[in-house]
């Protein structure tokens, strides 16, 4: 806060008038309203003592504070977004800007305002706002960048994802392949943005495929979910909501394309809960089925390329669900079923 605010804030927190805050610093009313109205600011005698009756230090006062926090930027954010409304971009832009000045070192605020500010300027419906767009977004473009050379890995990162997605609607194709290259490979809108650099690019089987993964990885996290959401069910013992669960897994591994071992995993370990051994055991045996055979991505994903060596590693998958299955005390039912016998030489001898 700005040192009139701090004044006013204080004294009203003390539950003081300005009358009374005037008459322990030997100073008239009139003087302290005109401090708090950042008319004329209090003589510099009169710091020490202010700062005691307002029972603050010296550097509160001041308002020397290293940084603004979090909190105080949505409360400023607020007021940019209500000044616009009120008073006009004009006005919001200048209130930015003082803010800024009085905390030089925030970059999270910068990032903060220039995002607000963005969707200001684009939602503004005055006609006489029109030919000052253009300053406001070179303005705009300052703050982005900004962000993307702090210091701060989470604002830098924030700010390079903005702006690669600004470059690649304007056509800056080379900055936005720079800034991807400073984001993280896990960033979860790096493979979306590179896709959509790819397509602006020309080069579209890159961006199908880019796509095609994103879906694939969404679609194995929703699995995971699920399963995750099922074991909980099954801990509470909500069998209702666990058998939901399960047939929302097997649907939805259905609808996006994933093979058998995803898809019915759930499923499988609902039965197995259930000591279901018949179920159980068909279910295994259709999810080591889809292991053997390549998995036909042709629906959803005909341009994600079959990764070298993958069956190798689908067969040693198949032997360490088998190994597992065959030492697990919690299987005991599934080894008493007739088929299980079967099963386990059917896949051993391939194996």
């Amino acid at each position: 806060m700005m040192l009139n605010d701090v004044i006013r804030t204080r004294r009203q927190a003390l539950g003081l008038t300005q009358e009374g805050l005037a008459e322990r610093l030997g100073v008239s009313a009139p003087a302290v309203n005109k401090w708090e109205k950042a008319i004329h600011y209090p003589d510099i005698t009169l710091l020490p003592a202010l700062a005691r009756v307002l029972g603050v230090d010296l550097n509160t006062l001041l308002s020397f504070q290293e940084d603004i926090t979090e909190r105080e930027i949505g409360l400023f954010l607020n007021r940019i977004y209500e000044t616009a409304g009120a008073e006009g971009l004009a006005a919001a832009f200048a209130l930015a800007r003082d803010k800024l000045r009085e905390f030089p070192n925030s970059d999270l605020l910068a990032y903060s305002l220039a995002g607000l500010l963005e969707g200001l300027v684009l939602m503004s419906p005055n006609a006489e706002e029109q030919g000052a767009r253009d300053a406001w977004t070179e303005e705009i473009d300052a703050l982005y960048e900004r962000g993307a050379a702090s210091a701060d890995p989470k604002v830098r990162e924030w700010a390079c994802t903005t702006l690669a997605g600004r470059c690649i609607g304007r056509g800056n194709l080379d900055r936005a392949q720079s800034l991807l290259a400073q984001l993280s490979d896990t960033h979860r809108e790096k493979r979306t943005l590179t896709a959509a650099l790819r397509r602006k690019e020309g080069r579209t089987g890159e961006a199908w495929e880019l796509l095609e993964r994103e879906l694939m990885d969404q679609a194995h996290s929703i699995q995971t979910t699920l399963l995750h959401l099922l074991e909980l069910a099954l801990e509470e013992e909500d069998q209702g909501r666990a058998r939901i669960l399960s047939d929302t897994a097997c649907q939805a591994g259905a609808i996006l394309g994933l093979m058998d071992y995803a898809a019915l995993s759930a499923p499988f370990q609902l039965a197995a809960a259930e000591q279901d051994g018949p179920k159980a055991l068909e279910l295994l045996a259709r999810m080591l089925h889809s292991l053997a055979l390549p998995w036909d991505t042709g629906r959803l994903y005909p341009h994600i390329p079959p990764k070298e060596g993958e069956q190798d590693s689908r067969r040693t998958l198949i032997r360490a669900i088998l190994d597992e299955t065959a030492r697990d005390p919690d299987c005991t039912f599934l080894r008493a079923e007739p088929g299980w016998p079967e099963l386990l030489a059917r896949y051993q001898t391939e194996n």
